[in-house]
């Protein structure tokens, strides 16, 4: 009786979630929240589509009617003579059969045209809602995913989840018509034949819907294996440069196929699952074929039946086989669309970035004074803090320097200033306001960022400096890249400023992609600037170049910079020395000297072991 009951609650709730009763309507949820996507296109698209259907179901329970009609109109024409009322009789019965199937091939053209149409924009809406959400969520959201995983959440997740509304609505309206319309043509011809229909078929709905929880969970777990195939691929591709200067080609293809064989075990998995419906069926359809010859043939010999309604109810019969197939089969797809819409809805239902408070007022333009109050932060709510207590000030077009030793939380400490994370004890301050009274954009529009790990889009050099600056001229443009000392270089290239730069900039010497990101900054204009480290990576030659440019770019602008080269710290109004997420030190590059600490150590190792200047902080700050 247990799993009677629980069958027949699968059968009810097929949207029932793995882990058990106390969530039923959790999958129902999510499928009317996809249904809500059809809203935009109610008219005329859906009208039309619906009406397309509503019309071929209806049209498709004619055909039983019209094979009892030609039966029984050539039964009743004498063997010896045929009559002109006989013939007209046929002429007619042609007449109606070729109306018949014009109607129902333009509804199948109209119906499957524009419910495929509805499909695709559905599935466009709800992709450009997930990327929508995804340029608003904060960075600490991609710190703990994979880029491949996302990538495959916004393509195969989103057209899984938009199929759950063509599949359903669409499959099931019209087959559900169709089956209706038969059904209403096999009581119409004979009510007994038309019992079999109702005994037989329905026997195929508990075990097709019983297998729902089981193709749920290993589509889930098959979409899992597919995020994985998808950031392999990712890395071997953005990181070819490493893979072929380690030897590793062989490694990472036997970590694909690896993986893929992962992938297709689980597949096979649903496939043995999901296949079940359609043998299933078969077999049940061709019992009640039998069935109907076995009891009919008689009726007819009998007398009881006459021939045209035995052929008519057996080509329902034959009919009604495949829409009720595809209805059963639309199960499986309803359960691994909904799998995906989860996992997509998960990512849209993200809170964004930081809230703004009520009432956030614009910041003016600079320039402007910096500071930090008490400032400590942690990645995680248990984890480790990883800034301590951070107090510092940065007067309007100042120089501050952050020094010491990697992993001390000298990034982290510049991150908080456009707000890419919030403090969780301290303010940060702009002009003596806490910078979270600002509105997000009006906040970030006064700040430039030129990174040691330059990024740079697959775009023209021209878009990639005017991304600092919208809008702007290429005479602007041009004027930028010159400060920045990269027109002459660009200028040698085939295209110019309309010259491609590649992935990543993966046609660029690292020089040579900082010099556009410089050119970015000078065009944003902005009166606070972040340098994390924009040299670091350079030679000796492209760091002479670059710095030229950063001195250009640090004029009248309050600067925090990232560094390790004493040419650019000893510049500083002021440095502050960052051991372990914490300020040790701080003053101007001789007081620091005078100190005799830290800095003076941190500066000796680079004067005269500059080998040594990466050494793990407890042997440099000892």
């Amino acid at each position: 009786m247990a799993k009677l009951s629980r069958s027949i609650r699968e059968t009810l709730f097929w949207w029932r979630p793995i882990n058990g009763d106390s969530d039923v309507g959790h999958y129902f949820e999510l499928f009317k929240r996809l249904l809500g996507y059809i809203r935009p296109y109610l008219f005329p698209q859906l009208v039309f589509a619906v009406a397309a259907m509503l019309l071929n179901g209806s049209v498709n329970g004619m055909i039983p009617l019209l094979i009892k009609k030609i039966i029984n109109t050539i039964a009743t024409i004498p063997s010896s003579k045929t009559t002109g009322a006989s013939v007209q009789a046929m002429h007619l019965l042609a007449a109606e059969i070729l109306i018949v199937f014009i109607v129902r091939a333009a509804t199948d053209f109209l119906s499957d045209y524009l419910t495929t149409y509805l499909g695709m924009e559905i599935a466009m809406d709800l992709r450009g809602e997930f990327n929508d959400r995804l340029q608003r969520l904060p960075l600490s959201f991609f710190n703990w995913r994979s880029t491949g995983g996302l990538i495959a959440h916004a393509l195969s997740d989103v057209q899984a989840a938009s199929s759950v509304v063509h599949d359903t609505l669409f499959s099931l309206i019209g087959d559900s018509v169709t089956l209706v319309a038969l059904v209403v043509g096999l009581f119409w011809m004979d009510w007994r034949f038309a019992i079999i229909a109702f005994v037989v078929f329905p026997l195929a709905v508990l075990p097709v819907i019983g297998v729902a929880r089981r193709v749920r969970k290993m589509y889930r777990n098959a979409q899992k294996r597919l995020a994985d195939v998808t950031t392999l691929m990712q890395e071997a591709i953005q990181g070819c440069r490493v893979v072929k200067a380690f030897g590793m080609e062989e490694y990472e293809c036997a970590r694909f196929r690896d993986q893929l064989a992962r992938q297709l075990r689980m597949l096979r998995r649903v496939l043995r699952i999901g296949s079940f419906t359609d043998p299933l069926i078969e077999v049940l359809g061709a019992i009640a074929v039998v069935t109907t010859l076995w009891y009919g043939t008689d009726l007819v010999l009998a007398g009881a039946r006459s021939p045209g309604t035995f052929a008519g109810f057996i080509g329902a019969m034959l009919i009604v086989y495949k829409p009720f197939k595809r209805i059963a089969g639309t199960n499986n797809s309803i359960q691994q669309g909904l799998v995906s819409a989860e996992r997509v809805f998960r990512v849209i239902d993200h809170p964004p970035e930081p809230y703004e408070t009520p009432g956030a007022i614009e910041l003016p333009n600079g320039p402007h004074r910096l500071e930090m109050r008490n400032v400590s932060f942690r990645y995680a709510p248990n984890g480790a803090l990883v800034l301590r207590n951070i107090n510092l000030s940065i007067g309007a077009g100042e120089v501050a320097a952050l020094v010491g030793m990697s992993g001390g939380g000298k990034s982290t400490l510049a991150d908080l200033v456009p707000r890419f994370y919030d403090p969780e004890q301290g303010m940060v301050l702009i002009d003596g306001v806490d910078i979270r009274k600002f509105t997000l954009k009006s906040l970030r529009s006064q700040i430039a960022v030129v990174s040691q790990s330059t990024f740079l889009f697959n775009d023209t050099i021209r878009a990639n400096i005017a991304y600092g600056g919208p809008g702007k001229s290429l005479d602007e443009i041009i004027a930028a890249a010159k400060q920045a000392n990269a027109h002459d270089f660009i200028m040698r290239l085939p295209n110019g400023y309309d010259t491609t730069v590649g992935e990543l900039g993966v046609r660029l010497s690292g020089g040579e992609r900082q010099r556009i990101a410089i050119a970015r900054a000078l065009l944003k204009n902005a009166p606070i600037l972040i340098l994390d480290e924009p040299t670091s990576n350079l030679d000796s030659e492209a760091e002479r170049v670059v710095q030229d440019a950063i001195e250009r770019l640090m004029e009248n602008r309050t600067t925090l910079v990232i560094a390790h080269r004493l040419s650019t710290i000893r510049r500083a109004d002021r440095i502050y020395v960052i051991v372990s997420g914490e300020i040790l030190e701080q003053g101007t590059h001789e007081e620091l000297i005078a100190m005799d600490g830290a800095y003076r150590r941190l500066c000796d190792l680079q004067f005269y072991a500059p080998e040594l200047v990466e050494m793990p902080s407890r042997l440099a700050m000892s």
